[in-house]
């Protein structure tokens, strides 16, 4: 049996792993990744969305709506710099914070989940050679 080239397989588990995860957060009416965010802002409360967007890897309008759709659910909100008026700053609400187990329990049963599919070993080479990967493609071509 030949194997898919490289991109298409992870293509191929990207989807399948972002497709898991939407099924174990939609009983807490959480999107994939929201649940990043809300992490991110559980651990660092009162973030830029331009820093958000930095964090996440995503384009700033793309963060825009994704605040505002969590802030419309009531999970997230936006608050006037107190230095400067002209910055918000986006806080996690109570109501996400009532979340915060669930979401991390989410990560834990997924991450379980590869590992039982994988092994162990399996496991740690794979998360070894995505971050390499990662860091490879990520460097300017200039960068040795």
């Amino acid at each position: 049996m030949s194997m898919p080239p490289l991109h298409t397989a992870l293509h191929s588990c990207h989807r399948a792993h972002r497709a898991r995860l939407a099924e174990l957060l939609a009983p807490h009416g959480l999107h994939p990744g929201q649940d990043a965010l809300l992490v991110l802002l559980w651990s660092e409360p009162g973030l830029r969305q331009a820093m958000l967007a930095e964090r996440l890897g995503v384009e700033p309008p793309t963060i825009s709506r994704v605040v505002a759709r969590m802030e419309r659910s009531g999970l997230v909100e936006r608050r006037r710099d107190p230095h400067d008026a002209r910055l918000w700053r986006v806080h996690p609400t109570p109501r996400s914070r009532l979340l915060e187990a669930s979401v991390r329990r989410a990560w834990t049963e997924l991450e379980e989940e590869m590992t039982r599919a994988l092994g162990t070993e399996g496991s740690h080479t794979l998360s070894h050679l995505l971050h390499s990967a990662g860091t490879t493609l990520s460097r300017s071509p200039e960068q040795p």
